[in-house]
């Protein structure tokens, strides 16, 4: 399984030294090579890095901070992540740094552990000074899509920080009773952005395939990508900044989006439709 393994990740251009953000669904990954587990997933990649690069996993708890006082508190050895199985197994591994941030951690193994503190915890939590950011000044930084698409692609909301679209400090999730804090058992902190809904990078996903800039890999029915964080970054500012109608969810089927939708008409005193999600996300407001 190792060699079939080791043999797959190179084909998609897995290297020595790269630093690499990896978003995956070990169901997919399972219907593909039926023999894996998520510690011969994790070998193999670290193997094939080395530590000279990083292996980095997001660990998201979103223990945000609500009104009604039904958060979850963030504890940095105990909270599970919430973004996938191999994510949560990676984190407890041994040599895993994982970082600080209430809502948005990240697991870190190799360079990026040895640099980045186990304290970074920025008040924008995908933006400035996350570790998205460190990893997007590096010249040999790479995201790894496995058996998903841009819908995981945490480094949308980085661009959607650094484009910047007009909605980055704008909370999506009044309805929800989240206020801009992030909670931890060392106390609260408050937070720049909230990170929103990420269905609509699909379409920039659309946008570099239908430019041959980027393409999936298939084995066995499963999907993957390896892309550089230099393409994206160039690509994801013009695209960020020329698109911005195509990222948010189509009008009345999202409520984070249309909550977001909202606030921008009420800051520009201008009237949209009424009823359905934008009425709903009106009347839930905290």
């Amino acid at each position: 399984m190792d060699i079939i393994l080791n043999k797959y990740f190179q084909s998609l251009g897995l290297a020595a030294g790269q630093h690499v953000i990896v978003h995956s669904s070990f169901g997919e990954i399972k219907k593909a090579f039926t023999e894996v587990t998520i510690e011969n997933l994790v070998r193999n990649l670290q193997q094939l890095i080395t530590p000279n690069g990083s292996l980095v996993m997001p660990a998201f708890t979103y223990c945000y901070k609500r009104s009604d006082g039904t958060h979850e508190v963030f504890n940095y050895v105990q909270s599970q992540s919430k973004v996938g199985a191999v994510s949560e197994v990676f984190r407890q591994q041994d040599k895993v740094l994982r970082t600080s941030s209430p809502t948005h951690s990240f697991s870190l193994w190799g360079k990026a552990a040895e640099i980045i503190s186990q304290k970074n915890s920025p008040a924008s939590p995908l933006g400035k000074g996350s570790v998205l950011d460190w990893m997007n000044s590096r010249k040999n930084a790479y995201v790894l899509l496995i058996g998903v698409d841009f819908n995981a692609l945490s480094f949308g909301h980085y661009l959607e920080n650094m484009a910047p679209v007009p909605w980055t400090d704008i909370s999506p999730w009044d309805y929800l009773k989240v206020e801009k804090a992030g909670v931890s058992i060392t106390g609260e902190q408050k937070l720049k952005e909230l990170p929103g809904c990420s269905k609509p990078f699909k379409n920039f996903e659309k946008f570099l395939l239908e430019k041959k800039l980027i393409e999936y890999h298939s084995l066995n029915h499963l999907k993957s990508l390896l892309v550089s964080m230099e393409l994206l970054y160039k690509e994801g500012l013009r695209y960020f900044h020329l698109y911005q109608d195509e990222l948010l969810c189509p009008e009345g089927t999202c409520v984070p989006c249309d909550c977001r939708r909202e606030k921008i008409r009420i800051l520009h005193n201008t009237a949209g439709p009424k009823g359905s999600l934008l009425e709903k996300c009106s009347k839930k407001k905290v």
